[in-house]
């Protein structure tokens, strides 16, 4: 029986595992819909009982967007990629997200306070794929509160990011970094001075 010379024993584990990396990377890259769906996170920190103020009449979300474009999936060593649309009422999205976290935070949506308004100026997504992928998430909100009267008594605008590792195309993975985004967003809005300043004197 012949015998492996000693450059040839060392060579073959490593073509071995050259193959195998080469069959984990991702190959193409095709569009890809995800479905507007939020789920609150288990990360979500505890604000409750820090507003001096914590009522809100009702929360109205609109989504504003003038580009609709989710974004777009591209290969890291390859030129390969694909858009990315987002399906679902994303107005309908943003409101629940808004106020699942605000509930959280401690802040009460019922008949009495000022009332929250929230537009969706910008929702993008992007993966960068190899053997697995990165996500990134980014949302942007204006808010404004309004007295009973309707009259505008306070606004601002705030953006919120969010990112993951995993495996392509996942759409739970997308799901997860946009409702972090979101989250992201409305955590920036209940740290607003403005904001915890006006559910007090916009309610008068």
């Amino acid at each position: 029986m012949p015998q492996l010379s000693p450059l040839w024993r060392v060579w073959t584990p490593i073509a071995a595992l050259a193959v195998g990396i080469s069959a984990c990377v991702v190959s193409s890259v095709q569009p890809l819909t995800v479905p507007l769906v939020y789920k609150a996170s288990s990360k979500q920190p505890g604000l409750a009982d820090s507003f001096a103020c914590s009522n809100v009449a009702a929360i109205q979300a609109t989504d504003a967007r003038t580009d609709k474009t989710l974004g777009m999936r591209t290969h890291e060593s390859k030129p390969l990629k694909a858009e990315l649309s987002a399906s679902g009422d994303a107005a309908s999205w943003v409101g629940q997200g808004v106020q699942s976290y605000l509930t959280q935070a401690g802040i009460h949506v019922q008949g009495s306070g000022p009332r929250l308004v929230v537009a969706l100026d910008s929702l993008r997504a992007s993966e960068s794929i190899w053997h697995r992928a990165s996500y990134e998430g980014h949302v942007a909100i204006s808010t404004w509160l309004l007295t009973a009267a309707g009259q505008s008594c306070w606004q601002d605008r705030f953006e919120g990011t969010s990112g993951d590792y995993g495996y392509a195309g996942n759409i739970d993975t997308y799901q997860g970094t946009l409702n972090g985004a979101l989250d992201a967003a409305t955590l920036r809005l209940t740290q607003s001075q403005g904001f915890r300043n006006a559910l007090c004197h916009c309610g008068n």
